[in-house]
């Protein structure tokens, strides 16, 4: 079996079901990496985009740094498997310039990194990403304000944070997405606040 045949197969097994970050996510963001480098005309080596997006998330099993534990799991599996050094290289500096710390730093990356940061990134925008908030709030005890916080301090952020202009233009129709969830959200919100001050006053008189 070819390299990211058997890479695939493997990470299938470890991850998990989850929205947030397991392997459905997992095949969203290979999804948006082909869409980028396709669509977008950017030429990347699609062996090692795929390895890199499927080996991209393992490190959140231990903790964080994420990206730090991920980049050691691909070079030891990359290795075992008998991939040239340097097409190990480039899938673990990929998986290590992926994260958000690393793009708020400003550093530059190859090609093939920002496709797998900007892809991931597009993962946590519209419907899909709104969801992906809230589950991940529920499973780590955060509150409602505190996911809602979230949005203003790291989601709307993204668009920013694109490499590429292709990607840039997904993000810039998914935030709007995510914007209009949150206002809808809002207004719901609202609204039960208000029923609850009448109902309360109702009783009161």
């Amino acid at each position: 079996m070819e390299p990211v045949g058997l890479v695939e197969k493997i990470c299938r097994a470890l991850y998990d079901t989850s929205l947030e970050h397991g392997w459905p996510h997992v095949e969203r963001v290979l999804g948006y990496s082909l869409k980028i480098a396709r669509e977008g005309g950017v030429v990347v080596d699609e062996e090692l985009l795929k390895l890199a997006v499927f080996l991209h998330d393992l490190g959140r099993m231990i903790g964080e740094p994420h990206a730090y534990y991920s980049a050691l799991a691909a070079e030891e599996l990359l290795v075992e498997l008998g991939l040239p050094r340097d097409r190990v290289e480039a899938v673990v500096d990929a998986i290590k310039a992926h994260s958000f710390s690393f793009n708020r730093s400003g550093a530059s990356g190859s090609t093939l990194s920002m496709i797998l940061s900007d892809a991931d990134k597009l993962d946590a925008l519209g419907l899909i990403g709104f969801i992906r908030v809230f589950l991940y709030g529920e499973r780590h005890g955060r509150s409602l304000e505190e996911s809602l916080k979230h949005f203003d301090e790291k989601i709307l952020r993204l668009e920013g944070l694109m490499r590429l202009e292709y990607s840039r233009r997904l993000a810039r129709c998914l935030s709007e997405r995510t914007r209009f969830l949150l206002s809808m959200l809002g207004e719901e919100l609202r609204q039960e606040c208000n029923a609850g001050s009448t109902s309360a006053s109702l009783s009161i008189d």
